[in-house]
């Protein structure tokens, strides 16, 4: 059954989007006590000041820090379902015209998912600002809880703006909380090397400061995960395997079977790293927008027959002649009657946990960047643990090419994290748009119109 909370929302949710000043969006957000980093009420009207000032109000911001990324703007369905529209793994299957856009590659900068998830990042950067501004001068605080504190709002701030720059090119720099708008308004975009120093001196921070090593929230762990991720997105290749081998040496494992990661009441498993926490009452839109409406989904977003075609090339696309051997696509596509349509996050509830980075991720972070260093015999051992995961024979890791390692990664990469929301950044990160039929410039993010409205000194991104 529809969770009922969902009805209501969807009925709103996807309207035009109101000129919202993103950049002051939390003028002040400030967050009161509140039992755990799900029970984080609207508390705009308590001043910053007030509310982080001591022990109990630095605990409930960094709960409200975490909150930022359930927005249904982020990673509550936007980060995840638009972006696989917008890639060659989805097309818009229902009817929200924004994703007909992102489907057929002609995306606005009026496009409300895409004002959304701008939106939801800048609010999540400014609790995160807010944190690492206030929580110094907490006296009540013990120097390990205040360290820690400010090392997950350091990650976060490195999380936030490696989605922003990987989606939309380098982007206003906020390092310090939103004061008015007529500071706003003087807002420009950065260079993405500025971004990237800023993102690696973050997380450089979080790992000084931090001292839990796994919580699936922020740790040291995530940070390691998270620097191989923007590494590997430099092409920082040595960079990117060493933390992607710190990461691999801390006690992580993959999950048995495949679908264990996807469990609909959000069951850990020793592969999670940092996830997003949801429960019925806070819920994500995933699965509603993937599952066909006899399941009682939404059905936005419906596999392609490129897609299909990876995970079971003897199709030839055709779901009527899909019959992968690949777990990851007996799991990930399946038909409802007519309709082709992905279970990857099996239920409508919306209270599985969304994976932000997890082990199978960082396994091929470190194998790319193996294979770029021409550690050919490495690289295909690293890939293959997810292929044996995934019930396949492991490939020969002699008697190959670098450009046929690197292909077979790729393969890897799309069937491993599709439906995750991994594909449209990778299209641009790795160059292959043009293969694809892709305009170059659809591999990037608009910058929002309402943005550029507010402070003209922003400028959009070519073909917009």
């Amino acid at each position: 059954m529809v969770n009922t909370h969902m009805t209501s929302l969807l009925k709103s949710q996807k309207i035009p989007t109101m000129r919202i000043k993103s950049l002051v969006l939390a003028l002040p957000f400030a967050l009161a006590a509140c039992s755990n980093a799900l029970d984080v009420p609207p508390t705009s009207s308590i001043p910053s000041e007030t509310a982080i000032s001591n022990a109990p109000g630095a605990r409930a911001a960094l709960n409200g820090a975490y909150a930022a990324l359930q927005s249904s703007g982020y990673y509550g369905e936007t980060i995840i379902n638009f972006l696989e529209v917008a890639s060659d793994n989805a097309r818009a299957s229902g009817t929200l015209t924004t994703f007909s856009e992102a489907s057929a590659k002609k995306m606005q900068s009026s496009n409300a998912e895409v004002t959304a998830l701008w939106n939801a990042i800048y609010r999540g950067i400014d609790r995160a600002n807010e944190l690492i501004q206030k929580v110094p001068g907490i006296t009540d605080l013990s120097d390990t809880e205040r360290n820690q504190i400010l090392g997950e709002a350091y990650f976060l701030r490195a999380l936030h703006y490696h989605n922003l720059v990987k989606l939309y090119g380098g982007v206003p720099l906020v390092t310090e909380p939103a004061t008015s708008l007529a500071v706003a308004a003087q807002a420009t975009r950065a260079t993405p090397a500025a971004v990237y120093a800023q993102i690696l001196a973050d997380i450089g921070k979080s790992k000084t400061l931090m001292t839990k090593t796994q919580t699936r929230q922020g740790s040291v762990g995530a940070a390691l995960a998270l620097e191989s991720r923007v590494k590997l997105y430099q092409k920082d290749w040595a960079g990117a395997e060493a933390a992607a081998l710190a990461v691999e040496g801390m006690g992580y494992a993959l999950a048995p079977a495949f679908g264990d990661l996807f469990n609909a009441t959000g069951a850990t498993t020793k592969e999670d790293i940092f996830r997003v926490i949801f429960t019925p009452a806070q819920f994500n839109l995933v699965g509603y927008y993937y599952l066909t409406r006899g399941l009682g989904g939404r059905y936005e977003a419906a596999p392609t027959t490129s897609i299909i075609a990876a995970f079971d090339p003897a199709s030839n696309g055709v779901i009527g002649n899909y019959k992968p051997t690949d777990a990851r696509g007996i799991w990930s596509i399946k038909l409802d009657g007519s309709r082709t349509y992905s279970p990857k996050y099996p239920s409508t509830i919306g209270a599985e946990h969304v994976h932000v980075i997890r082990l199978g991720e960082v396994i091929l972070i470190r194998a790319e960047a193996l294979a770029q260093l021409n550690r050919l015999p490495e690289a295909v051992a690293e890939y293959n643990k997810l292929r044996v995961r995934a019930n396949l024979a492991p490939e020969p890791t002699t008697g190959r090419t670098q450009a046929d390692v690197l292909a077979a990664i790729a393969r890897e990469r799309r069937l491993e994290l599709a439906f995750e929301g991994d594909r449209y950044p990778d299209i641009q990160r790795t160059g292959i748009a043009a293969a694809l039929n892709i305009p170059i410039t659809q591999t990037v993010l608009p910058i929002p119109q309402n943005e550029i409205d507010t402070a003209p000194g922003i400028t959009q991104n070519t073909g917009y």
